[in-house]
Parts: C-alpha cells; structure tokens; sequence
C-alpha cells in the first residue's frame, strides 16, 4: 500500500492457516472490524462477526476484531491537541492508540454495530468521533466541498455491519448508509460495503470482497481543485 505511516508501523493481525503464496493469489486485505455493539448478551451479532471473520481468514485475508465494550476508551475532549500539539497523536493515552495505528494501515475497515433507535451505537460513535487525529487540520476544496486534508497516503476502504431492529425501515437504513457515506468521504474513501446481519455470514463475505475491490479509492476522486491549504490552526506543526 501506498502511504506514509511513519506514526504507525507496528500493526498485526491475526492470519488464517493459509500459506503466504495462497493468500497473495487471493489479493489478501487487512480488514479492521470495530465492534460496537455494547451487549455482550447479543449473542447471535457476536456470533456473525465471529463466523464473518473466520471466512475473511478461510479466503486467505487477515483480520482483527476491536470489541469496544472491553476496552478502556473515554469521549474526544475537543483539546485539538492531535492537531497542533501532537500532530497525529491523541493527548489520551488510552486504547484508542491501538485502533489508530490498525486503521491507518488497514485496506478496509467495517464499522459494526446492533441500531438502536435507528442508529449505530453511542459506543461506535465514540470512537468514530475519535479518529480526528488521522486527519489534518488544515482543510482544502474538494469537488466543491471543504475536507481536510489527508495525513497519511493509506485509503482504506470503510464497509458497515448493522444489526437490525424489530421494526426497523428501509428509510432509516438509507440514513444510516448516506451519514457514514459522509464519514467515509472524510476520510478522502468510499463506503464500498453496507450490510445487515440478515444476509448469510458466507454471502457478506462475497460482497466484501466483491464490492471493495470494486470500489478501490482512486486518489484522483480526491485531488483538491486547488495546490492551497486553509489554515483552521495555525499553530499546527504538521
């Protein structure tokens, strides 16, 4: 992968029992699923991101499952630290640490989650609000919309897991995917895969790696319309 990831260079992660030549005919991923769903009684979305995971690992990828409920991760304080203090580098020194430098050199990361009350949980939107020090603070015109601009040189592609509720619509789904289609657009990436747990654990798998490959970030979506950087803090030092 392309990038510069000079804060983060120490990423694992779990491979199957696959030889390194079958998993490089199989254009392995590293995927990064968070785990958001805040219950350890669900036990039946807990067992599909177990069983998707371990296809992801049969076809040759590596993955590795952050369960949030058991780590320790406090709220963004909005110091903007990571910005111009410690430029890429949270001022809580908790275990966001770890998602951070699995994220950055991932190829795809699924957000996962049950919805409550027609969203993903307050635990999964904690760390996503938690990702800001893997932008920077300066923004810049991007088909017509201001965005950061990028840290690092890595695109990982963004995919969602969601549990449904009982009475969930078909509307409140079209929002959850366009909100994290936002997310995603942050980022300079692509929401390549949306998928609900109604949908076999082997058939997600397909779509995953179907659907990612096919939408591959091209940098070129992302080209700024201008070489000129805004200043938000200019104190940054990065």
């Amino acid at each position: 992968m392309a990038g510069d990831f000079t804060q983060f260079t120490d990423f694992y992660c779990f491979s199957g029992e696959v030889s390194a030549t079958f998993a490089l005919k199989m254009d392995a991923m590293q995927v990064i699923i968070v785990n958001g769903n805040p219950d350890s009684e669900k036990r039946e979305f807990e067992n599909y991101l177990a069983d998707y995971q371990n296809r992801l690992l049969a076809a040759g990828h590596s993955v590795r499952i952050f369960t949030l409920r058991e780590m320790n991760l406090g709220f963004c304080r909005g110091c903007f630290h990571c910005w111009h203090t410690t430029p890429g580098i949270c001022s809580m020194k908790d275990d966001i640490i770890p998602i951070h430098k699995a994220v950055i050199n991932a190829d795809l990361v699924i957000w996962a989650s049950p919805l409550y009350k027609g969203y993903v949980s307050s635990l999964l939107k904690k760390v996503q609000e938690r990702m800001i020090p893997l932008l920077h603070p300066y923004v810049e015109v991007v088909n017509g919309e201001i965005h950061h601009r990028k840290r690092y040189g890595n695109n990982p592609g963004h995919g969602v897991i969601v549990e449904k509720e009982s009475d969930s619509t078909s509307e409140e789904l079209m929002i959850v995917r366009q909100i994290l289609e936002r997310y995603a657009l942050n980022f300079r990436s692509k929401l390549n895969v949306f998928l609900t747990t109604e949908l076999s654990a082997p058939e997600a798998v397909h779509l995953t790696i179907r659907n990612n490959r096919a939408g591959a970030v091209n940098i070129s979506d992302f080209e700024p319309e201008d070489g000129h950087a805004l200043a938000l803090y200019t104190s940054s030092l990065n």
